[in-house]
């Protein structure tokens, strides 16, 4: 990947737990976003990507 995004820096950041290398090429980032759309919007400002969950 060239560009890291938001289910990137999720997982990066330890919110699914620790990933074993071993299990890491499984992890379906597709998904990840795709949940993230139903329930979070992402926006850039002044070439600062947000994030925040809309309720």
């Amino acid at each position: 990947m060239s560009r890291k995004g938001p289910a990137d820096e999720l997982v990066d950041e330890g919110l699914f737990g620790e990933i074993p290398d071993h299990l890491a090429h499984y992890i379906d980032y597709d998904a990840i976003i795709g949940d993230l759309d139903m329930d979070h919007t992402e926006t850039e400002i002044h070439g600062e990507r947000l994030s925040y969950r809309c309720q």
